[in-house]
């Protein structure tokens, strides 16, 4: 079944060829069950990995993908730090004019323990003396959303959560604010 043709080489891409790959098959697998940015993120990132002059294996594709979600768990930080490592590595490249292809994930693993802060949730005692003792109001659930989604508009990725029901409440809020 011919799905539709290279953007990169123009052949055709047959979605029966990729399933016939043991090792490309586990690949759709794992891309399909990851939510949000994140699947594009790991491939953006993958094909870092990829030899300047050779095209990467599935098998080695698939290794380098598992070896990141075993290290990290998918969500909204493993898509920020592999999409920033992305970043920093293309604009080296751009720079320097070196296209070495990455060994390993150290440069991953910095980015992400950097941008842990970022998407730590602070709690304290008190914090959870008050959950325990009253009921969730509306009022606290939409100063929660807000708080989280403006997190992401402070480092620039809207993009990775502009699909849950917090960027609704957080983007009805701007427009209020917008009124006042």
């Amino acid at each position: 079944m011919k799905l539709c043709r290279c953007p990169v080489c123009h052949s055709d891409i047959h979605l029966d060829q990729l399933l016939e790959d043991d090792a490309g098959r586990e690949i759709l697998t794992i891309l399909t069950q990851l939510k949000g940015n994140t699947a594009r993120a790991l491939v953006s990132y993958i094909a870092l990995f990829r030899p300047e002059k050779s095209a990467l294996s599935n098998s080695r594709a698939l290794k380098l993908m598992q070896e990141v979600l075993e290290s990290y768990a998918p969500g909204l930080l493993l898509a920020h730090a592999l999409q920033e490592t992305v970043n920093g590595v293309m604009k080296n490249r751009r720079e320097s004019k070196n296209i070495v292809a990455l060994t390993n994930h150290n440069y991953l693993k910095k980015v992400y323990d950097g941008a842990k802060p970022l998407f730590a949730v602070v709690r304290n005692e008190n914090d959870e003396e008050k959950q325990q003792n009253q009921p969730v109001t509306q009022e606290d659930e939409r100063v929660a959303a807000v708080q989280y989604i403006e997190r992401f508009a402070n480092i620039g990725m809207l993009d990775l959560v502009k699909n849950t029901p917090q960027y609704l409440i957080w983007r009805k809020w701007k427009q209020e604010r917008k009124g006042i």
